[in-house]
């Protein structure tokens, strides 16, 4: 394999760096209109640095349980420290590299109220791609959460890569 390959990031991990770089964006437009509004985004984004630290603790070790969450309410408070903590995750992320996405991983995780969590086979690849559509998910509900108390957040970015990539040929074919 040339140094090329394998020093090239994995469309999955390009992915959640955008999903990351998406988060950040979201704390600046915050900042930037009215600092006073960030406790309405910053449980979703302390739950999604959650997420994504499980998973990047644990995919080494083969085992990641998402209901282990450390839900640290500093996060939910403190815009600096989310942006550390997104920059933190991006520089664990981009040393993932195409030959460790087939590895195996056991994730746990609870499936329905008063029912034990279950834990189900997956791949690191897989876990990447669930991570990047879960951070869009939670930004589209921080787009609501803003504007409900009066902060606007950019709509594209919690637009889903399917999405944008359906009007991207809707428009080539126009």
């Amino acid at each position: 394999m040339s140094a090329i390959l394998e020093n090239h990031v994995p469309d999955v991990v390009t992915g959640c760096l955008e999903a990351c770089h998406r988060c950040e964006a979201v704390v600046d437009a915050v900042l930037d209109q009215d600092a006073r509004a960030f406790p309405s985004v910053g449980p979703h984004l302390r739950h999604c640095i959650d997420h994504f630290r499980l998973l990047l603790d644990g995919w080494p070790k083969g085992s990641v349980d998402y209901d282990a969450r450390s839900r640290d309410a500093r996060l939910e408070r403190d815009p600096w420290a989310v942006r550390g903590a997104f920059r933190t995750i991006a520089g664990a992320l981009a040393s993932i590299r195409s030959g460790d996405l087939l590895r195996e991983v056991s994730v746990t995780q609870s499936t329905a109220p008063g029912r034990p969590p279950l834990a189900s086979p997956s791949r690191l690849e897989r876990e990447l791609v669930f991570l990047s559509s879960h951070t869009i998910h939670h930004i589209a509900i921080m787009v609501l959460a803003a504007k409900a108390v009066g902060v606007d957040i950019p709509s594209r970015l919690a637009v889903a890569y399917s999405t944008e990539a359906h009007r991207d040929a809707l428009a080539l074919n126009r």
